[in-house]
């Protein structure tokens, strides 16, 4: 049995998707599935393709075991409704011309937010008469028009439609929130063919020393220390974390860790305060010592974001043991996921993002609280077993399918 996978996120990755991507890829390998990856060149968080991954040019590559296909590609420096046209455009004619040197397979899965991905994946599904199965993980329609990307309301239109439009012809997709499922059902999807599979931690988390967390990055052991890590996007809008920095009191201390495409300017927008400190991503070595050496763990979106995606960083912090602090909108699909696992504060306020700091500082019990509750969710519902059991099982039955055919 052949599974083809079509994504635009994948290993070497550190973050976002591509975790999800290549941890199915690889489960499926493992299972005895001739699993092939359809793939971009690794380009995010970054937005280009960084010197230690310079080596990854278009071609074929073995990576643990998975077969994978990249393909060359325009990467945007900076986005607007312009850039991101080329990019989609670009992706979808380099992936459709590396496609037919892939075998016929038995199975598709295309991975989105990119809808060029999702189109190609459509054109294989028609070329060879094979079932596709569709994960949600990020819905470009409403990401255009939440994300405050230039150009945003045009994009978001043609995107929600062609979008959709695509969806529609799926065998089978799966959702990683309630939000998204209703988002989608209210877009005329069938519910019959909508599966929930909530993301799971793909790593491993044990117990870490804070002390010697702290030491491992020469960190003051009495700092009181905030995090965030991943992607500096728009829609993260981590400008909220450099405003709520601006009156730190000494000892106050708040850490931005990651790439992308606004990291330049949060550098300059940060350059003049002491409590605020943006430093470049760390090694998968390194993760789990960043957040055991956090007092607390920093979410934080734009306040138009309500139901395009779950940031993916909400595995690994829930499973760390540390309290979570989520400047979010109120009625949008994190803090839903979050509440009674998180403080939650409103989105683009950053007046109450500092209050919300300083009362987590003040109460070590409330921390406690949110530390063991979010810990006891991600044992009982994030576990990396029962996720990747449950993608087990709905991509048998999209085999399945292609077996009855």
């Amino acid at each position: 049995m052949q599974a083809q996978i079509v994504t635009t996120n994948y290993a070497p990755e550190p973050t976002g998707i591509a975790l999800y991507t290549t941890d199915l890829a690889e489960m499926l390998s493992n299972s005895n599935v001739d699993c092939r990856v359809l793939t971009s060149l690794p380009h995010y968080p970054w937005w280009r393709v960084p010197e230690q991954y310079s080596d990854q040019i278009e071609g074929v590559y073995f990576i643990n075991g998975v077969k994978v296909f990249r393909a060359n590609h325009f990467i945007p420096r900076t986005f607007s409704a312009v850039s991101r046209a080329r990019f989609e455009c670009s992706l979808y004619r380099n992936l459709i011309r590396i496609s037919k040197n892939v075998d016929r397979p038995n199975a598709l899965i295309a991975c989105i937010p990119t809808v060029a991905a999702l189109y190609v994946a459509l054109a294989i599904k028609k070329r060879c008469g094979v079932p596709l199965g569709v994960i949600v993980q990020d819905l470009s329609g409403k990401g255009a028009s939440q994300s405050g990307q230039s150009g945003g309301s045009f994009v978001a239109k043609l995107a929600e439609w062609v979008e959709v439009r695509a969806i529609r012809k799926a065998d089978a997709v799966v959702v990683v929130s309630e939000s998204m499922r209703s988002a989608l059902v209210d877009a005329g999807i069938k519910e019959s063919v909508v599966t929930l599979i909530p993301n799971y931690s793909v790593k491993k988390f044990e117990p870490l020393d804070r002390n010697k967390a702290r030491n491992r990055f020469a960190w003051n052991l009495s700092d009181f220390i905030a995090i965030h890590t991943g992607n500096m996007g728009a829609k993260q809008d981590l400008g909220n974390l450099i405003e709520a920095g601006r009156n730190l009191p000494d000892g106050v201390r708040i850490k931005i860790i990651g790439h992308g495409n606004q990291e330049g300017k949060l550098r300059k927008l940060g350059r003049d305060l002491s409590g605020v400190e943006i430093l470049p991503a760390v090694s998968d070595e390194d993760y789990p010592w960043v957040l055991a050496a956090a007092d607390v763990l920093l979410v934080n979106e734009r306040a138009s974001q309500i139901d395009m995606s779950l940031p993916s960083k909400l595995t690994s912090y829930l499973f760390s043991g540390k309290p979570v602090l989520a400047a979010v909108p109120l009625l949008g699909a994190t803090a839903k996921y979050l509440e009674g696992l998180a403080a939650i504060v409103p989105a683009g306020d950053p007046t109450a993002l500092f209050a919300g700091l300083m009362e987590l500082k003040r109460d070590k019990a409330l921390c406690e609280k949110l530390a063991e509750a979010g810990l006891v969710f991600a044992e009982n519902n994030l576990n990396a077993e029962v996720g990747r059991a449950r993608y087990q099982a709905w991509v048998s039955e999209l085999t399945s399918r292609s077996a009855r055919r």
